[in-house]
């Protein structure tokens, strides 16, 4: 039986049609977009650091600590994306032949499960920032202040509990064809 897997992009897709879904949505757009941008900038960063190597023997100096910091933001700034997308990788082993029915309902506990796991990152990366900016602690290269790092994370995180909570609340976003 073959299954309709949405396309990411095929064509632009408005969200949610009420006023909370379509406010997460739009952030949710709004973060990816900043995270690719910070990833397209760590690339350039590190071509030209490698480049810089090769050739002059004078790299990017700090390129794995800066490449280290913005891979963790970009990461956390496109999942909440993926959430309201219904773009994350799911392993349906076990539930391929269940219910539609079935199916929702483990959607919606996974989608509580990883708004709870999402709140609790978001909440330690906030004491982990508080906590090193207490306690004055710096990068081992650059010497920047590590709670810019933890900081970074946190926004992402929360944005992601919140998507997750939403569609956990709404359910899927994008229903399969035959289940609506």
């Amino acid at each position: 039986m073959a299954e309709l897997v949405p396309q990411l992009d095929d064509q632009r897709d408005p969200g949610p049609r009420d006023a909370l879904g379509h406010f997460l949505f739009v952030w949710s757009q709004l973060s990816a977009v900043g995270g690719a941008l910070v990833l397209l900038g760590l690339c350039g960063l590190s071509v030209y650091s490698v480049l810089g190597r090769w050739l002059f023997d004078s790299p990017v100096f700090g390129d794995v600590e800066l490449v280290q910091m913005g891979c963790a933001l970009a990461i956390a700034a496109c999942l909440p994306y993926a959430q309201m997308k219904n773009a994350h990788v799911i392993v349906d082993f076990f539930t391929h032949g269940a219910s539609p029915a079935l199916r929702r309902v483990l959607d919606r506990i996974a989608a509580l499960v990883l708004a709870f796991a999402s709140t609790v990152i978001a909440w330690r990366s906030f004491v982990g920032a508080w906590e090193a900016s207490q306690s004055g602690e710096t990068g081992m290269i650059l010497g920047w202040p590590l709670w810019w790092s933890y900081l970074t994370l946190g926004p992402g995180f929360l944005l992601l509990a919140l998507t997750a909570l939403y569609t956990a609340w709404k359910g899927s976003i994008h229903t399969e064809v035959g289940e609506e």
